[in-house]
């Protein structure tokens, strides 16, 4: 594609200064005078009758000449040279880019458009992300506040159904097995917490 247009810009170029020689205003060209054709015709008496009729041709100077045919020449050059390139494959092809290059800004700006929408709802999930995160950090602090008066009330409870028990074993002179239990826990969970 670089290639192509750097052709089409040489080309570009060439007609450029062909276009040069040419004025972009209708010419007038100067001429010196009209054409004139002397006839004679003799007569058997008398004078020859002489007659001079203008025609419809001018009559140029070397360099009006000379200047008018560069004209020409460059104006023929450059209608070849126009010719040419409209059907050569550079302008097809060029034809072609364009085409395709139109497609491609119409899919960038609806992907511009799609991105720019995206990028409201990223905005707007942030703000919800925002407030559940302080939602969750208050629902955090509620469970762990009723995780510790839960486990104060069942601590109480527990003590006083264990006193029940220790209570009805002494009485009946049963061993105690459940409170032999209990210590090896507590001693467990105090050995879990010295290692923290």
């Amino acid at each position: 594609y670089i290639e192509l247009e750097k052709k089409v810009k040489q080309e570009q170029k060439e007609l450029d200064s062909a276009k040069d020689q040419i004025p972009n205003v209708p010419v007038k060209i100067p001429f010196l005078r009209r054409e004139v054709i002397t006839t004679v015709q003799d007569k058997m008496f008398g004078k020859a009758e002489i007659t001079k009729k203008k025609t419809k041709n001018y009559v140029l100077s070397p360099e009006q000449y000379q200047e008018f045919t560069q004209q020409v020449n460059a104006a023929v050059t450059i209608k070849k040279d126009y010719e040419r390139l409209r059907k050569t494959d550079f302008v097809k092809e060029n034809e072609s880019l364009k085409a395709h290059a139109e497609g491609w800004m119409e899919e960038n700006r609806t992907l511009k458009q799609e991105k720019s929408q995206l990028q409201k709802e990223v905005g707007v999930l942030n703000r919800e992300i925002g407030s559940l995160k302080v939602h969750i950090k208050d629902l955090q602090v509620n469970i762990r506040v009723l995780y510790q008066q839960t486990k104060k009330v069942f601590k109480e409870k527990f003590k006083a159904f264990r006193g029940l028990i220790k209570n009805e074993l002494d009485d009946k002179g049963a061993d105690n097995h459940f409170e032999r239990e209990h210590k090896k826990e507590m001693s467990r969970q105090k050995g879990y917490e010295m290692e923290r």
